[in-house]
């Protein structure tokens, strides 16, 4: 699950159709302190900026019908030497699509550059079902089933969970290829959760494949929930953990009632277990990460981290640093101890990365190139080996194609911005002298 950050606070648009005596008529828009910014923005479209006071007083100003040069004139401060830019600020918001109609024209939706689309996947707007589930006594249950759970694997030592209880079968490989098919249910699952509840905030939600670093990700895209104060967006960000624990209490509790299948019950422990952990890795901007952002009213911590560690070690280019330079401070209050711990969590990740993964998806390879090798095509032990290296590898295999296709969108963002700089060169270079 991830809730994409707003945008940087418009800055210029050359929208000709806009001058100093136009009037705007906005579209419904929201509006929600978060730090010292405003996020304000369109939840049918997903698209969302952080200004800052002065911004978000235009905004309103604006709002209210006056023409562009009456907010100029209102909001420049008698002693000023230059006077707020409104006129920029005002075709910003129609490259933004917040715009309806300039002077009574109606403003036609603009495509948003491709840094600022949001991200591909499928959207999903179900009805609002089973509310009782996403209130506020639901949470409190799903967090006590947490504790109870963690209080279970402490004080009962047969609970307690192993990492070799994902190996339940007769097999190591069937059993491994079991765990990832389990593992696939309880994610989507665990996103569905996200979606329910967003859903009961009226927010639609975006779901799509992803990728943490080299981690396979079953993501729930919930940016409309910036419409909604922090406080609001907690339930939907912690509903897939609350899945998660729940279903960890109740493994653990048919495991000590010695109901069911213990050995899978087990498997079952580590996984969900394992997913609950794994949310903690805030430096993948997890679950927790988004909590965490929310309730500390950042609105682009992680944006803000990466360019104060690129600072560290090289310098910014100039697009960066006036990105830097107009981040919230709030952000960079917090930015300043996060990013050891952003720096810490990818160092540990760079280790298992060359430790484990790296040795365990070449084993897999391995042992399917040495079953297909044994067995004829005629035997069921090579269409088995065949069927079970697929689904253990599938993991990896759909990690490198959503790479790919993060390096395709990457390369059309560069494209993107290539492109008007070209056209601008030319244009001087034609210019007669």
């Amino acid at each position: 699950m991830t809730t994409a950050a707003p945008g940087p606070s418009p800055t210029t648009a050359p929208v000709s159709v806009v001058g100093p005596a136009s009037v705007l008529r906005l579209h419904v828009l929201t509006t929600t302190p978060q730090g010292d910014r405003v996020v304000v923005g369109r939840p049918d479209t997903g698209r969302f900026v952080a200004l800052p006071a002065v911004g978000a007083d235009a905004l309103a100003l604006l709002g209210e019908g006056r023409s562009v040069q009456d907010v100029e004139r209102a909001l420049t401060p008698p002693d000023a030497t230059e006077p707020v830019d409104v006129l920029a600020f005002a075709r910003s918001l129609v490259a933004l699509g917040f715009v309806a109609a300039v002077d009574e024209d109606a403003v036609a939706p603009a495509d948003a550059p491709a840094e600022e689309r949001p991200p591909g996947g499928w959207v999903v707007a179900p009805r609002a079902r089973a509310r009782w589930l996403f209130s506020r006594v639901a949470g409190v249950v799903a967090a006590l089933a947490g504790v109870v759970a963690v209080v279970l694997m402490l004080a009962v030592p047969g609970l307690r969970p192993d990492p070799l209880d994902v190996f339940f079968l007769d097999s190591a490989a069937r059993s491994l290829a079991v765990v990832t098919l389990v593992t696939y249910v309880l994610a989507g699952v665990h996103e569905l959760m996200h979606v329910m509840a967003a859903a009961a905030t009226g927010v639609p939600a975006r779901l799509r494949i992803t990728r943490r670093l080299y981690f396979l990700t079953f993501e729930t895209n919930l940016t409309g929930l910036w419409a909604l104060p922090p406080r609001r967006r907690v339930g939907p960000l912690l509903a897939g953990m609350g899945f998660d624990a729940v279903v960890l209490l109740v493994a653990l509790l048919l495991r000590a009632a010695l109901v069911g299948p213990d050995a899978f019950l087990a498997a079952v422990v580590v996984v969900e277990l394992s997913a609950l952990v794994v949310q903690l890795f805030v430096f993948l901007r997890s679950d927790v990460y988004a909590v965490m952002t929310a309730l500390l009213g950042c609105t682009s911590l992680d944006r803000t981290t990466r360019l104060l560690l690129r600072r560290s070690v090289r310098r910014l280019s100039d697009e960066q640093a006036a990105t830097l330079a107009a981040t919230p401070a709030r952000d960079l209050a917090v930015a300043r101890w996060y990013r050891w711990v952003h720096a810490a969590g990818y160092a540990v990740a760079a280790w298992f990365f060359v430790a484990f993964f790296v040795p365990s998806t070449w084993h897999l390879l391995v042992w399917v190139r040495d079953a297909v090798v044994v067995h004829g095509p005629t035997t069921w032990p090579f269409w088995e080996a065949l069927l079970l290296g697929a689904v253990l590898l599938s993991p990896r295999v759909l990690t490198g194609v959503v790479a790919l296709r993060d390096l395709a969108a990457r390369r059309d963002v560069r494209r993107a911005r290539v492109r008007p700089a070209r056209r601008r060169a030319r244009r001087v270079a034609a210019a007669p002298r």
